[in-house]
């Protein structure tokens, strides 16, 4: 016992946790190098059809063959999500040529930096020994929900957790210390964010006013900086929409998928026990010329909102990591249930004491809130597994031990007394 409490103790130091990074980089490393893959050959993998990375596949072959502007999709990008990955893909083929191992190994490398980005960038917040349990908690989600399921596939969501440990790492060490190149790093790190996963648009909406009024406060150069920042993240987060007028004159700033409620009339169809005629009669609809498809939900709403609510009601409960709620296929992950728990006693312990939030606290509880809700209102989470959910969990997870490390530590002075009356 002594001797595991010694090896987390060394752990826990700052050379211990700069070797257990080391290591856990090297073991996805070796993990990339000794697995099997489902599609080992690339050209095969943009040859078939049916799924994202064969689409995904195509678009790196056609950028890196035609040009950087996509040209054989002559319309606005359409689908899937992530606009950034293809480029992602189109990169490595030309450094590498036309082959998918290095890509796979590339996503195991950075999914093993992301989980020592996310550890560094917390490490202060939590006690040392808290922080070291918080570490292994990451590499297990890593190895059972990305490793398992997504690193040796051509998806977006590799992508995208590396460039959110990125940002947050960027824009935490940037604001904590007042560093103003980091925070201009966090923008444009934001931006590719964007491009990666679109929903994460809604959180760089509400990030401006945010850090608006940290600049404020500061009040030197507050203008430019808040100026410099949003110039940053939106040219960053503007390169699809330059695409897509270059090719075909339509300022599109999301991809056509995700920037109407295709996703919504796929996943939750208006059922025909619905009245549609009353949408014609609806205010929404006869005065303020809403559109018919938003009116249509509305309809809905009122007519069954047993049903409408109900089905919303199961998307948060599978988003918490009650997978069953949406289908059977899916098995309850628990250790997403603790986690959220974890977090939702973080917020009440902070409210409960009426904390002031820091910037970077308060953009990354905005960032959890519309990240998920965005998902939860429009996103097609049951018809894409649970890989939508992933990019946002081990922020979740950071919140859930540091409820830990609070709960702990105030255990910890309750059972030892004050240390001033101990002395007496």
């Amino acid at each position: 016992m002594r001797l595991i409490y010694n090896i987390l103790g060394f752990c826990s130091s700052k050379h211990g946790g700069m070797i257990f990074s080391i290591f856990v980089i090297s073991f996805f490393l070796f993990l990339s190098l000794t697995r099997s893959y489902p599609h080992p050959d690339f050209e095969t993998i943009a040859r078939s059809t049916g799924d994202d990375w064969n689409t995904y596949a195509r678009y790196a072959l056609d950028i890196k063959h035609n040009g950087i502007l996509m040209p054989l999709e002559r319309r606005a990008f359409y689908c899937p999500g992530s606009f950034l990955y293809s480029y992602f893909l189109a990169l490595s083929l030309v450094i590498f040529g036309v082959k998918s191992l290095p890509i796979f190994v590339m996503q195991h490398l950075m999914l093993g930096i992301s989980v020592t980005i996310v550890y560094w960038t917390f490490r202060n917040k939590m006690r040392d020994l808290t922080s070291m349990l918080f570490f292994i908690s990451m590499l297990v989600f890593a190895f059972k929900d990305v490793y398992k399921n997504y690193s040796p596939l051509l998806l977006s969501e590799n992508l995208a957790i590396f460039l959110l440990s990125l940002f947050f790492l960027c824009f935490i060490k940037g604001f904590e210390k007042d560093i103003f190149p980091l925070q201009i790093a966090s923008a444009c790190l934001l931006g590719l964010s964007i491009l990666t996963r679109p929903n994460i648009v809604f959180f760089g909406i509400v990030l401006i006013p945010i850090v608006a009024v940290h600049y404020i406060r500061k009040k030197k150069n507050f203008m430019m900086k808040i100026l410099l920042f949003t110039i940053v993240l939106f040219a960053s987060s503007s390169l699809l929409m330059v695409r897509n007028y270059l090719v075909c004159g339509k300022l599109y700033f999301l991809p056509e998928q995700v920037s109407t409620i295709s996703f919504v009339k796929l996943c939750h169809p208006v059922p025909a026990s619905v009245d549609i005629s009353r949408v014609d009669s609806n205010f929404l609809y006869a005065k303020l010329r809403i559109s018919h498809d938003i009116v249509s939900y509305a309809e809905y709403a009122i007519q069954q909102p047993a049903v409408f609510f109900g089905y919303y009601f199961k998307k948060v409960v599978f988003c918490l990591g009650y997978l069953p709620a949406l289908s059977s296929a899916y098995e309850l992950r628990l250790r997403w249930v603790l986690m959220w728990i974890g977090y939702f006693v973080y917020l009440i312990l902070r409210v409960r004491k009426r904390e002031r939030f820091d910037t970077w606290e308060t953009a990354m509880h905005c960032f959890i809130f519309t990240f998920y809700a965005s998902l939860i209102l429009s996103g097609p989470v049951e018809s894409y597994g649970f890989r939508m959910l992933i990019p946002g969990l081990n922020f979740v997870l950071a919140f859930s031990f540091m409820a830990l490390d609070r709960i702990s530590s105030k255990s910890a002075l309750n059972h030892n007394g004050d240390p001033d009356t101990r002395a007496k």
